[in-house]
């Protein structure tokens, strides 16, 4: 087996030694030497490591420019510093393996219908418990703040609350239990955080059944409801079930994207911080989508009207080009967009404004050729703003 690459980090993160391999990949996520350890999957595992004192392994997937690079990471504390041992090092991962398994704590929090945030003693600090069936938990949570959560009544553990209460929270990941209230089985996920405390999630081990499908009725019900309603069958349901369940993982994405945009796991190259900056921006968007499909009802009730706004057609440009720039940019196409200085000032509603111009921006990057232009010009004639995009493609 190869010798493995080997590295320190001391107390402020900062990488002070390193094999050449790690180097040249930490200056090319825009890290310096010295510097803050600049790749944030290995920054996150040495904070976790000095922060819990343990010892740990993990898949690493990282990226030298355009070339992937996966490796597995070990890292042990060593005083106040953390020492980093990289094994099976590879430019790219062979066709047969694929990519290395996904950090499942990600996972996790994104299946989880229950958080609660606990300081370093299991004391419950915080708690956000967002299925309806949680009700009971989370009434006992918000009076037991400065509490070891496994005193919690609503928490099915039995009567030696106290002696769990003391075990080590090793011994307390991965329960399943139940909780007073809900019909479900839960499984208790503990998260060490990388400064101090924990993250406690609950995630459901059996599937609550779905509310009845109004679809599903039988075709003279069905048929006397819609004749009394004069409404389509699939009213309510978009704003009523798809609109909740969609509005939380895609806050998270927004969330996630603004966290690597700010840099705030450590040092990252321009042009990453770029792309996080798009998804996020991305993301707003498509939540403002969601947003519309729960208007949907409203859209449907009789006398609706839209609620107009002042908008800058050249900002919505600039913002639908930011949104598709890597798609464009993946095809050679380039984006020529309304100078800064430009702004065409119009009435309109600035989603739906936005979706159009996504719309046809999307088309134009489709079937423009390689290597061409596409470009968005706006301007004001009059009483009258408008916004053009002009492609090179067929039609």
């Amino acid at each position: 087996m190869a010798d493995p690459i080997r590295a320190r980090c001391d107390a402020a993160d900062t990488l002070v030694a390193a094999d050449e391999a790690l180097a040249r990949l930490h200056v090319a996520a825009g890290g310096t030497l010295p510097g803050v350890l600049a790749v944030p999957a290995l920054l996150a595992l040495v904070r976790q490591v000095r922060a819990s004192g343990l010892a740990q392994t993990r898949p690493v997937l990282a990226m030298d420019g355009d070339c992937p690079i996966s490796f597995h990471a070990h890292a042990a504390p060593e005083g106040d510093e953390v020492v980093l041992a990289l094994r099976h090092w590879r430019r790219a991962p062979p066709p047969d393996e694929g990519l290395p398994a996904a950090d499942p704590q990600a996972l996790w929090h994104h299946l989880a219908e229950g958080h609660v945030l606990l300081d370093a003693e299991q004391r419950v600090i915080a708690a956000d418990l967002a299925a309806s069936d949680l009700a009971d938990l989370a009434a006992d949570l918000a009076g037991a703040i400065g509490r070891h959560w496994a005193l919690c009544p609503a928490l099915a553990l039995g009567p030696g609350r106290l002696d769990t209460a003391r075990l080590h929270w090793r011994l307390l990941d991965d329960m399943v239990i139940d909780v007073a209230g809900s019909a479900r089985r839960w499984r208790l996920r503990l998260l060490p955080r990388v400064a101090s405390g924990f993250d406690l999630l609950l995630l459901p081990e059996t599937i609550d059944a779905l509310p009845a499908d109004p679809l599903l009725r039988p075709a003279a019900e069905a048929s006397g409801a819609a004749e009394q309603t004069a409404l389509p069958p699939w009213t309510g349901l978009l704003g009523r079930d798809l609109a909740p369940a969609l509005r939380q993982p895609i806050s998270r994405i927004i969330a996630n994207a603004e966290t690597i945009r700010s840099r705030l796991a450590g040092p990252l190259a321009d042009a990453y911080g770029n792309y996080a900056a798009d998804i996020a921006e991305a993301g707003r968007h498509l939540l403002g989508l969601v947003e519309d499909l729960a208007d949907l009802d409203a859209v449907e009730a009789p006398g609706f009207a839209p609620s107009p706004d002042h908008i800058d057609l050249a900002d919505c440009a600039r913002r639908a080009a930011g949104i598709l720039s890597m798609r464009a940019r993946e095809r050679g196409i380039v984006l020529a967009l309304p100078d800064e200085a430009c702004h065409a000032p119009a009435i309109g509603e600035f989603r739906r404004v936005l979706q159009v111009l996504l719309n046809l921006l999307s088309n134009a990057i489709r079937y423009t050729p390689a290597q061409a232009t596409v470009t968005l010009a706006c301007g004001v004639d009059g009483a009258t703003a408008w916004i053009a995009v002009e492609d090179h493609g067929e039609g």
